[in-house]
């Protein structure tokens, strides 16, 4: 990635897109009209529409994959983005508009306190906005189980993708993240790592353009996959321990 100058926003917004030129220039235009005034970067993953064009004309930063590699690459790219760039905090919210980006408040408020290296926004914490579908729920209840005997967290929305990390959480996922459905497997990699996690929570909005992957069928595919992937990395992890 070539250099270039650094940025003076202390925060980085990272908003992964695919095909979501419906709603992302509403995502860049409310989060460059906050008060914290973050630097925003739209990771275009190789969409067929124009993602690309209304998120620069919104005033964002973009970078565009050459394909569709997925939302781990693309979240990765904007980890090592900021990180390369010198950026104190990075945030990533969806571009359909479900994140609203006036929440990042609330995410960056324990970062600034010193309390949490990552922040996740929950919305089930006070259960206001929009809840998602119900199938969801069942494998957020799931994922919240698994994380619990997994590294002893009690996390009520894991799959949210609304998030804010110092660069100690962002280091380790700049490392380490998975190539789909990277939000679960995450906090198990950062709580291994030893690094703090709070939630806080938020009001998230039906999403304005495109279509979650995690639904119907697509729901109980994402429990079976991360589930398998939390079970490898567990036992991985305990014959690296045996092994040592």
């Amino acid at each position: 990635m070539s250099a270039e100058p650094q940025s003076p926003a202390h925060v980085l917004l990272v908003v992964p897109a695919w095909n979501e030129a419906g709603g992302v220039g509403r995502v860049v235009a409310e989060a460059r009209s906050l008060p914290e005034l973050p630097d925003v970067l739209v990771i275009d993953d190789g969409s067929l529409d124009a993602t690309a064009a209304v998120a620069a004309a919104a005033g964002a930063r973009v970078v565009r994959m050459p394909f569709n590699c997925g939302i781990g690459a693309a979240v990765q790219t904007g980890l090592r983005f900021g990180l390369e760039r010198g950026h104190a905090v990075i945030a990533r919210f969806d571009g359909d508009g479900q994140h609203d980006p006036h929440a990042l408040a609330a995410l960056l408020a324990p970062l600034s306190a010193g309390t949490a290296d990552f922040v996740l926004g929950s919305r089930y914490l006070t259960g206001d906005g929009f809840q998602s579908g119900a199938a969801r729920r069942v494998g957020i209840r799931w994922f919240s189980a698994l994380l619990r005997l997994a590294c002893g967290l009690h996390v009520t929305d894991p799959t949210s993708g609304c998030w804010a990390a110092n660069r100690r959480a962002a280091e380790v996922l700049a490392i380490e993240y998975a190539s789909d459905y990277p939000e679960v497997d995450s906090i198990v990699h950062l709580a291994k790592r030893g690094c703090r996690i709070a939630e806080v929570p938020v009001a998230m909005r039906e999403r304005e353009s495109g279509r979650s992957s995690i639904a119907g069928l697509g729901a109980l595919y994402y429990m079976i996959k991360v589930t398998l992937a939390l079970l490898v990395g567990q036992l991985r992890g305990r014959a690296i321990q045996g092994g040592s």
